[in-house]
């Protein structure tokens, strides 16, 4: 080790002493309100009764749908050798809403979204939409209920691929889900809030309740993206309803984690990060380039959902160029240096009808402003959260997916979860795996389940 590194080190833990000791000191759990109004207006009688709900857009919001599709589009020529660099690339925006125009049939999707019943009820105000997809047991078989959490920009549809996977035994697990995938409120067909302050903390409760409203005090949680931030927060808030905790978005913000991600960026390698993890922290510079270059939306979205919401909302192809343009780059880290982002080669690994599936249910739900608020939720609180320096102490699994916008090693985890059962790196897959690799998350999760009832049993 160069004297450099030491007296470089020496300094960052020498004025990061104060901050580590206070890191130590565990705080108090944030307050909640236990029971909030969100809904419009003043509080009035909560409507308990789970209701069934089915997807059936009507005749008028087709026809619509379709008149805009038919309008000419305003095509700017991409730049010379730029291929996604830029953005959506014309070319690409053509084929794909001519695909939309011609051959994608919404009724027949609707059919396959119906496939598992849906339901409706209010919790704090809001209709809060789920669906249930029934554990097929049998002979040997215990039922687990599990409640599944989405992202942005995405939806329940991103569980249709994987739910088969999960509500039948899957190597030699014994285990089959009752699975619970809810709407985040403001997203597709819950209802988005009225009043300022509805989050992710918020949002955990929410779905809280609603796992005991469907008599579940015990079950496991997962999710990505938005979904694993609420899951943890469950996990965190309420450790006595959460039997596990599985996240294929693994990163953390803890005083602890930041620490040490700077060390190990001056420090040689191996020593604060195993040599086979280095490329998931480092190099920095790289890391933070890419993270600027990737989260220009996050800004927008953090500041002024209402003004791009607006925007976006106005025709289905703007919608879909936004949503389309995630599904590219969020795949496949190298998307954005081909011609048409990948959306259109035959080894993409989502087909294009299931992403228009998420992109029309945004758009006959017209939820996609309301979606964006909750980034101005989370990030407007950032800087005085507390929750992220409390421990996760229920078991938790972590499904690492290599092309995952970012990825933390198992030990910089282990600063917020104290109980890491499983950490699995898979070999391929980015942000959606549940669309993209059901099969690789399906395994991690029975795995993960599976390894947490053999501990309980012994």
């Amino acid at each position: 080790m160069g004297i450099l590194h030491i007296l470089v080190a020496g300094l960052l833990v020498a004025g990061a002493g104060h901050i580590v000791w206070r890191t130590m000191q565990e705080p108090p759990p944030p307050f909640i309100d236990p029971n909030p109004w969100w809904g419009p207006g003043e509080r009035q009688k909560e409507d308990t009764t789970v209701r069934p709900f089915k997807i059936d857009v009507s005749k008028a919001d087709l026809d619509d749908l379709k008149a805009r599709l038919a309008l000419p589009l305003r095509l700017t020529p991409a730049l010379k050798d730029a291929n996604f660099t830029y953005g959506f690339t014309d070319t690409t925006l053509n084929a794909v809403v001519k695909y939309w125009r011609t051959k994608y049939d919404w009724k027949k999707r609707e059919e396959r979204l119906n496939s598992y019943p849906h339901f409706k009820t209010q919790i704090e105000g809001l209709d809060i939409h789920f669906l249930r997809a029934a554990a097929k047991a049998g002979p040997g078989v215990t039922v687990v209920p599990l409640l599944m959490v989405h992202g942005w920009p995405g939806s329940v549809v991103e569980f249709y691929n994987i739910l088969p996977l999960l509500t039948t035994p899957q190597e030699g697990s014994g285990v089959a889900f009752e699975v619970i995938c809810p709407s985040i409120p403001g997203y597709a067909f819950s209802q988005a809030s009225a009043k300022q302050g509805l989050g992710d903390l918020q949002t955990a409760q929410i779905f809280l309740k609603l796992m005991k409203r469907l008599g579940y005090e015990k079950f496991f949680v997962q999710g990505g993206d938005w979904g694993s931030l609420i899951v943890t927060d469950m996990a965190t808030l309420y450790p006595e309803n959460v039997l596990g905790i599985h996240i294929n978005m693994a990163l953390i913000s803890t005083t602890g984690r930041m620490l040490k991600a700077i060390l190990g960026s001056v420090l040689p390698a191996g020593l604060v990060v195993d040599a086979k993890d280095q490329h998931k922290v480092y190099p920095m510079w790289e890391k933070t380039s890419m993270f600027l270059r990737e989260t220009g939306y996050l800004h927008i979205q953090s500041t002024k959902p209402d003004t791009i919401g607006a925007a976006v909302n106005q025709l289905p192809v703007s919608l879909a160029v936004y949503i389309l343009e995630k599904f590219s780059t969020w795949t496949h880290k190298e998307n954005p240096h081909l011609p048409d982002g990948g959306l259109l080669q035959p080894d993409f690994p989502i087909p294009l009808d299931q992403i228009l599936d998420n992109i029309c249910v945004y758009w006959f739900t017209g939820s996609i402003t309301s979606s964006m608020r909750f980034y101005a939720e989370y990030f407007g609180k950032v800087l005085t959260r507390t929750i992220d320096n409390i421990p996760v102490r229920v078991p938790t699994g972590i499904g690492a997916f290599p092309q995952e916008l970012g990825v933390d090693p198992k030990n910089f985890l282990a600063h917020k979860f104290y109980d890491i059962v499983t950490y699995r790196d898979h070999p391929a897959g980015g942000h959606f795996a549940a669309m993209e690799r059901p099969h690789l998350l399906a395994s991690d999760i029975h795995t993960f389940v599976k390894a947490v009832r053999q501990r309980q049993i012994h």
